[in-house]
């Protein structure tokens, strides 16, 4: 049986259940967005279309752009969790974790491809996406990473993946797979298909262990193997969205 944590929220917490009044705004929200672009949208409007107060939305957002905020949060940790997340009774998956891991990759990709407000955003208003594609990562990233981390974790029990850091690897992988989301569109007439099947390639060969990584690779002569076990780390609790087994502390920072 699965003991794969649920995938945590936009906000990096557990999921929970929105109340009425806030499913009615977010809804609505996205509602709006989708009919007139995320720079027409107003709070009023929302308001309007979820039937709420003003003051009611007043006192929840300080202005339209949290809220586009959260509804792009809320939006983009739906898409992974629906792609990542087995269900609770799902048979043991036979693949090994580098084929689980770039199959869930090319999923999401072509979820968020297939998503209408994704769609909306990348072509009217690309460039509220600007911030955590040269800056910092949100919240979104976030998650991917360490969903990844797990996925990452499972690969180098099972001997499928190179040993390297789990945290590199993870942001290395987002900072790819998000090139195919966003910028898909620019190289033209080249179909979306092949660009992912060629996203496949390349996570593949990146992943594939090589002839010099077995479970000695890189030490020096005499040096000990070191205990398999769980590091301290930090960023937010997840699990791998499959991997029975997971840890949920392993280190995700880059020098890790």
């Amino acid at each position: 049986m699965s003991t794969t944590p649920s995938v945590p929220t936009a906000n990096g917490g557990r999921p929970r259940p929105l109340r009425l009044s806030e499913r009615q705004i977010l809804d609505a929200a996205r509602a709006c967005i989708l009919a007139a672009g995320v720079h027409d949208t107003t709070l009023n409007d929302v308001a309007r279309r979820a039937g709420v107060s003003r003051m009611t939305l007043y006192r929840r957002y300080s202005d339209i752009g949290s809220l586009i905020s959260e509804v792009l949060g809320h939006e983009f940790a739906r898409i992974l969790r629906e792609h990542t997340t087995e269900p609770p009774n799902a048979p043991p998956d036979p693949r090994p974790a580098r084929r689980k891991l770039v199959d869930t990759v090319l999923n999401v990709v072509r979820a968020f491809h297939a998503d209408p407000l994704m769609h909306q955003v990348l072509q009217a208003e690309p460039e509220i996406l600007m911030p955590y594609l040269v800056s910092r990562f949100g919240s979104t990233q976030q998650i991917a990473i360490t969903l990844l981390a797990h996925r990452l974790d499972a690969g180098y029990r099972d001997g499928s993946v190179r040993r390297g850091s789990i945290a590199v690897q993870a942001h290395a992988i987002v900072l790819t797979a998000q090139a195919f989301i966003v910028s898909a569109a620019a190289s033209g007439p080249v179909p979306v298909s092949r660009l992912l099947a060629e996203l496949a390639e390349m996570l593949d060969a990146y992943l594939a262990p090589g002839r010099d990584d077995g479970p000695d690779a890189g030490r020096a002569e005499g040096e000990e193997r070191p205990v398999d076990k769980p590091v301290d780390g930090s960023g937010p609790a997840a699990g791998d969205g499959g991997c029975t087994g997971d840890r949920t502390d392993l280190d995700l920072t880059p020098n890790a």
